[in-house]
C-alpha cells in the first residue's frame, strides 16, 4: 500500500459486521474512514436480526463506541442512492467498501401469501428489534423453515405471548439451525412439526389468515445441498389453524 493511498479517505457503506470490521481495521492503519448507515443505529443484522435475548444491544453499543473512539465518522439515516449518491462517494473518497447486508427474505410462492397476516421472519425480527408495535399475544404463529431465523422467530414470538409452532419439510437431522438452538426451542415448549411443507395460506371472508394448508413429505435421494430431497406424499394435505405465518 502506498503512502498516498494511506492518506486517502475511505467510505464504508453499511455498519453491519463486515462494515464495522472494515472501518475498524482501516482506521487502525491510519486511513480516515466514514461510515454511511441507512438505519438509526449500527449493527446490521446483529442489531435488527438477532434477538436481544441472544445479543443485548449494549454489547453492540460498546463496539460502536470503540470504533468511534478511533475517529471513524458514522452518518446515520443516510441511504446511498437516496440521501447520498454513489457519485458523491466516488468524488469525496478514494476507496469505497460495500457492506450493504442481506435484509430481505424469500417469498413462499404459494397462493394466499400476499396480504396481512404473512410476514417474512427477517422482517418480523427487524421490526421487533427496532421497537415497532407488533402484537402477537394470544395468537397462533406458524413459522416455516428450519434455520436459525426460524428458531429465532419462534422463540421471540413465544416470548411475546404467542403460541408458536415451526413446520419444516425435512427431519430434525437436516435442519440447518444450530443444534443447541433447536434444543432450547423445544425446551421452551415450541413444537416443531417435521416433514411438512406449505401448500396454501387459508384466509377467511374478511381476508384474515385462518390457517395454512400443508402436505406431508417423505425424504428421497440427496439434492444439491447433500440433504435428502423432500417429496410430497400424495393425498396427505391437511390444515393447521393459525393467525400469523412467518416464512423463514
Amino acid at each position: 500500500t502506498t503512502q498516498r493511498t494511506r492518506r486517502g479517505k475511505c467510505a464504508v457503506w453499511g455498519s453491519g459486521p463486515a462494515g464495522r470490521a472494515a472501518a475498524f481495521l482501516m482506521s487502525r492503519r491510519g486511513y480516515p474512514v466514514s461510515i454511511v448507515e441507512a438505519s438509526g443505529k449500527s449493527g446490521g443484522m446483529l442489531r435488527y436480526g438477532i434477538p436481544i435475548y441472544r445479543l443485548p444491544g449494549d454489547i453492540l453499543d460498546a463496539e460502536v463506541a470503540a470504533i468511534a473512539a478511533l475517529g471513524v465518522d458514522i452518518k446515520y439515516g443516510a441511504r446511498v442512492g437516496g440521501d447520498v449518491s454513489m457519485d458523491d462517494l466516488k468524488k469525496d473518497f478514494e476507496a469505497i467498501y460495500l457492506a450493504i447486508g442481506a435484509h430481505e427474505g424469500w417469498n413462499l410462492g404459494i397462493p394466499g401469501e400476499e396480504g396481512e397476516g404473512v410476514m417474512n421472519a427477517v422482517e418480523f425480527l427487524n421490526k421487533v428489534n427496532a421497537g415497532d408495535s407488533i402484537d402477537v399475544k394470544g395468537k397462533k404463529v406458524l413459522i416455516i423453515g428450519g434455520g436459525n431465523s426460524a428458531v429465532d422467530a419462534s422463540r421471540v414470538s413465544w416470548r411475546m405471548g404467542a403460541a408458536s409452532e415451526i413446520i419444516y419439510r425435512r427431519t430434525r437431522e437436516e435442519m440447518p439451525a444450530e443444534e443447541e438452538e433447536i434444543d432450547d426451542t423445544l425446551a421452551e415448549g415450541v413444537n416443531i412439526q417435521y416433514l411438512t411443507a406449505p401448500v396454501e395460506i387459508i384466509r377467511g371472508a374478511d381476508g384474515k389468515v385462518t390457517g395454512l394448508k400443508g402436505i406431508k413429505m417423505e425424504l428421497g435421494e440427496p439434492d444439491d445441498s447433500g440433504r435428502r430431497r423432500p417429496e410430497p406424499v400424495e393425498g396427505s394435505e391437511f390444515v393447521i389453524d393459525c393467525d400469523l405465518v412467518l416464512p423463514a
